[in-house]
């Protein structure tokens, strides 16, 4: 039977363990990189976090397991994808050289480069305003958020 084993991750979204049932004593309680406290299952549902791909029959070859930014039981973001899209958000308020309608719109675009959506073309399109448009330390700091939480269509329109 194939099955998804459950991850151990810390609630800035580092990896701790992708299977805490095969791999017992990887666990921790907190974070060796950040100092984060660890979770192994949605704080919204109670899911377990989805960790590596395991059949009890055949191997699994190829398979890697990532971080999920949205919980698959219950469709909200887990901690980490929170705290991103807030920081971001704060990040682009702080922006003194972009207008407060284009500030606006690109926060509330910011989960559709995250996720692919028929919005997210839109969301590219204020991406790149911004990042014409923003400081270079603002701009630079949602370029990173592209590359850390984006969607492959977000990542691929723009040249990321």
């Amino acid at each position: 039977m194939t099955k998804y084993l459950t991850s151990q991750i810390c609630m800035n979204g580092h990896m701790i363990t992708s299977s805490i049932e095969f791999n017992p004593e990887l666990k921790q309680n907190y974070c060796s990189k950040c100092g984060a406290k660890t979770i192994t299952i949605c704080p919204h549902c109670n899911a377990p976090l989805r960790g590596e791909l395991y059949d009890d029959e055949i191997p699994i070859v190829g398979y890697k397991p990532s971080v999920d930014s949205y919980c698959t039981s219950c469709g909200k973001p887990y901690p980490w994808t929170e705290s991103a899209l807030q920081n971001t958000a704060l990040l682009i308020q702080e922006e003194e050289e972009l207008t407060e309608q284009l500030k606006s719109s690109l926060v509330s675009s910011l989960p559709d480069i995250i996720t692919e959506t028929p919005a997210t073309n839109l969301a590219v399109v204020r991406v790149k305003k911004c990042l014409a448009s923003a400081g270079k330390f603002t701009a630079d700091a949602v370029r990173q958020f592209v590359i850390d939480f984006g969607c492959e269509l977000a990542k691929k329109s723009l040249g990321l």
